[in-house]
């Protein structure tokens, strides 16, 4: 199986993926807790992308995962910046984000823009203040474990996905919202604990890279 392996940018590493010298995708994944349950998903994603000869790299926005930053201290719009940074210095040829990721991407000048199961921060929120624990301070709140501002969550809670040139949306056939394409698979980001479909994951990488190649040839 293809290996994953640290790249180093100037915002710190990204786990990559597959071949470093053709198409490249930057993969921006879901959420807080949800990041967490799909991950194995997204890395068997970017398994797949890498055998089908794609590059992929998925970083860590600042505040969450390994960025070492506290969220407490992040604004909606350091998030826009460190796409466009990673966009400018590692050339992907399509953003590739699921779930809240969306909210991040807002970078200009890219090929296309693929979405799955693209949610609106209002949502996000709610999910959050149902597991609400309590204020951390005066400063900040702390939504499931979270501490973020006041004034990031009411950004979170007001953005939804910025409408780009060139995007493509895949959602679950389960999902009522519109999508250029419907596909079976698992609602990984409602599950209590960690999981994995490695099916879901061969057909998102399959419909990306067909997807990403056409956007190349264009």
């Amino acid at each position: 199986m293809t290996a994953l392996f640290a790249r180093p940018t100037s915002r710190g590493d990204v786990l990559s993926c597959g071949p470093q010298g053709g198409p490249q995708i930057l993969v921006i994944q879901p959420l807080f807790e949800e990041a967490n349950r799909c991950r194995r998903t997204i890395a068997l994603f970017m398994r797949t992308l890498a055998e089908l000869g794609i590059g992929s790299a998925l970083p860590d926005l600042s505040g969450t995962g390994e960025s070492g930053i506290p969220l407490s201290g992040v604004k909606l719009e350091d998030w826009h910046a460190a796409v466009t940074s990673w966009v400018e210095e590692l050339k992907p040829a399509v953003i590739a984000s699921f779930r809240g990721g969306a909210l991040a991407d807002t970078a200009q000048g890219i090929a296309g823009h693929w979405r799955f199961a693209p949610e609106t921060g209002a949502r996000i929120i709610r999910d959050l203040e149902r597991t609400r624990l309590a204020s951390a301070t005066e400063d900040t709140e702390l939504l499931a474990g979270h501490a973020m501002t006041p004034a990031f969550v009411e950004a979170l809670r007001q953005a939804s996905p910025a409408p780009l040139a060139r995007v493509r949306t895949v959602r679950l056939e389960t999902d009522a919202l519109d999508a250029d394409r419907k596909v079976a698979g698992t609602s990984l980001w409602r599950r209590a604990e960690p999981g994995e479909d490695a099916d879901l994951a061969k057909v998102l990488a399959c419909d990306l890279a067909e997807w990403a190649r056409q956007c190349a040839a264009s």
